[in-house]
């Protein structure tokens, strides 16, 4: 299964015209243009025009397959086929071919309006999207330590820089720092406030660790502690 970033989804050479995604972050940039991409439409609630040629869209390919029921998806029209090299699973598309993206099925469907023909289904997976942590938010944030507890210098950086780049809202790093041990065999969250146990589950899921009640470590300003151990990759 191929895994497309937003990033992605853009290089690939389509025009995005519409999706129940929350694809709202995509913007039209003089890198996209050179790309020869142009937005249509990424509203929170996409004008008529694209909602109809979604319905006209999924009407005419419902009777070649059938389709997931129970989203809308991302359609997309490519625009310029050489764009696809790098995307083995679209190598049949053609320029005018209309690719209808379901992320909660992981699949796409290419249609070739011009003659009502399904030329391919192929696996899926829109990564990069918006990740939460319960009860948090820019009005309820929440406040992390990262505290390198292995011999891997550096360490802290690189999960600072993949927890920002998750872009979880309420979320911040407040400060980084160096155990008094450097022999910490696993990443361990602990929750510093004793009462935020489902949030420091939640992201000991995020960044592979492992929940702890309580370290020997002194307690840094924060609501969560995250000590970073030999185990992290």
């Amino acid at each position: 299964m191929i895994k497309l970033s937003k990033a992605q989804l853009l290089a690939i050479g389509v025009v995005v015209v519409i999706g129940g995604l929350t694809l709202n972050s995509f913007r039209l940039s003089k890198q996209n243009k050179r790309l020869g991409i142009e937005i249509e439409t990424l509203k929170k609630d996409p004008n008529s025009v694209a909602r109809e040629e979604i319905k006209m869209l999924t009407e005419k390919l419902a009777k070649l397959v059938v389709l997931p029921a129970d989203e809308e998806p991302v359609v997309a029209t490519v625009t310029d086929k050489e764009k696809l090299k790098d995307q083995p699973v679209f190598a049949r598309a053609e320029n005018g071919d209309k690719i209808l993206i379901y992320s909660k099925a992981q699949k796409a469907y290419i249609y070739r309006p011009s003659t009502n023909l399904l030329v391919d289904v192929v696996p899926v997976n829109i990564g990069n999207q918006q990740i939460s942590i319960s009860g948090v938010d820019e009005r309820n944030p929440l406040k992390i330590a990262l505290v390198n507890g292995s011999k891997n210098s550096g360490i802290t950086n690189e999960l600072e820089k993949r927890i920002v780049e998750k872009n979880i809202p309420g979320v911040s790093i407040v400060s980084k720092a160096t155990a008094k041990s450097d022999a910490y065999e696993k990443t361990l969250v602990v929750d510093l406030t004793g009462k935020l146990g489902k949030q420091a589950a939640e992201m000991a899921q995020l960044v592979g660790g492992e929940v702890a009640t309580q370290s020997a470590e002194t307690y840094p300003k924060a609501d969560l502690m995250i000590m970073v151990g030999a185990d992290f990759k």
